[in-house]
Order: C-alpha cells, then structure tokens, then sequence
C-alpha cells in the first residue's frame, strides 16, 4: 500500500484509496520527517477549507482560532464551548454636537441603551468583530430618549466625518471616513454596514472605543446607534 511520503507528493487524493487500517500503517512507518510533512499540507488543507461551509463570522471565526487561548480551543474541541453569533450595541444622543464616544467606561447595560458595560467584554468573552452598523434617529420632540426612535442610514453631515477604532490597547481602525456606512443602493449589505476585510479579535475585559467626529452640529433630538457584528465563545 502507500507510503505516507508518496500521499504527500502524489497529484492524487491517495487516501480515496485506502482504508483506515492502511493509513495508519502508512504513519506508523514513515519517518519522523514525512510525519511532519503530511501534518503540514494536512493542516494548510484544512485551513484553505475552513470557513466554505460557513458564512460571515462564523466563517471569519473559523479561520482564527489559533488566536485564542489554549483554554478556549480546548473547550471548543471538546464540545464544552461553543462559538456564538452575537451583536453588541450603543446608543448615544448627539443633539448638538460634533463628536461622540460611542462607548464609556461609565455605561451600564440597559435595555435601549447598550448591552455592554464599562466599553469592556466581560470575562472570559472574546468577541471576533466581523463588522459594524452604524444608523441615526431623532425621537420624537416629546420623548428625548432613544426607545422610539426609528433608526435608519446616517445623513450627509455625518458621512462626511470619520471614526477611529480602539481594541485591546491599541488602534484597530485608525481614522476612517464615515462614508464607509453609506450603504445605500447596496443590496448585499443591511442598511449602514460595514464588512470588515480584516476581522479584528477583540479580548475580554480590555477597554474598546469608537469615537467619532464630524463638521457640524447634529440637530436636536438625535441619536446614533452602533452595532458591533461578530462572534464570541460560551458554555455549550
């Protein structure tokens, strides 16, 4: 039967041609270098494939596990851990300003508001950020709250501004135009997304900031609301 050197260097997927039973006589002979070999192309394989059958994050996810702890890749290997879609948001008023953190280290979690306290993750949840939303709203002169607002793309005034990105104790998206969210007419995107060509690891309990600056005041009433997309680990 075959070496384990002649499936590494054969044209042909050698292994549709063996049993269980074979291969593993193929590596209990081979050499300590062919081990290696086969671990290597095995494992560039399975990298190139990674993701195929999964879309979006979770697809992003797949690729990057290798950067999270030993613990975590443990627990996903063996089931007690599993990787989860999740959004994280903020919602700040911006009535007569120029800029915005969009995320403090005095929020708190609060149905409307934000689901994230502190602007840090809690402990234990690495967050893989595969993309943002970013959508503005005036409420209603009535209620100067968020809870009604109907939010939808950011206006001219805010597009023409930009945004910087901090993770982990450093800049992860340095500044960027706002027009980036300007999705308008694209219809693989939802509204006033933004995809991520370089999907960022966010760790637990590390300050994040998104800070933003434009040109002009934003009027009365208004609010903007981000969205960070991606995936984080929980108990399965």
């Amino acid at each position: 039967m075959f070496t384990l050197g002649q499936i590494n260097d054969s044209e042909y997927n050698l292994l549709g041609a063996m049993n269980e039973a074979d291969f593993l006589g193929a590596v209990e002979q081979a050499p300590a270098e062919e081990k290696a070999r086969f671990f290597r192309k095995t494992k560039e394989i399975a990298k190139q494939s990674a993701g195929k059958n999964a879309r979006g994050s979770r697809s992003d996810f797949e690729t990057r596990i290798n950067l999270l702890p030993k613990d975590i890749q443990k627990g996903l290997a063996s089931k007690s851990l599993q990787s989860v879609d999740i959004s994280y948001y903020a919602v700040k008023d911006i009535a007569n300003s120029k800029v915005v953190k969009m995320l403090r280290d005095d929020d708190n979690k609060t149905v409307g508001y934000t689901n994230i306290s502190s602007a840090k993750l809690e402990k234990g949840a690495f967050f893989l950020l595969h993309g943002m939303r970013l959508l503005y709203g005036i409420s209603d002169q009535s209620i100067t709250n968020p809870l009604t607002v109907n939010f939808s793309i950011i206006p001219d005034f805010l597009r023409n501004g930009e945004f910087e990105f901090k993770a982990n104790g450093a800049v992860l998206i340095p500044n960027t135009t706002l027009e980036v969210f300007n999705t308008k007419g694209n219809a693989q995107l939802v509204e006033g997304t933004y995809i991520l060509d370089n999907p960022k690891l966010i760790r637990d309990q590390q300050t994040i900031e998104m800070n933003l600056e434009w040109g002009t005041n934003a009027p009365q009433n208004a609010y903007l609301k981000l969205i960070l997309i991606g995936t984080t680990v929980v108990k399965a």
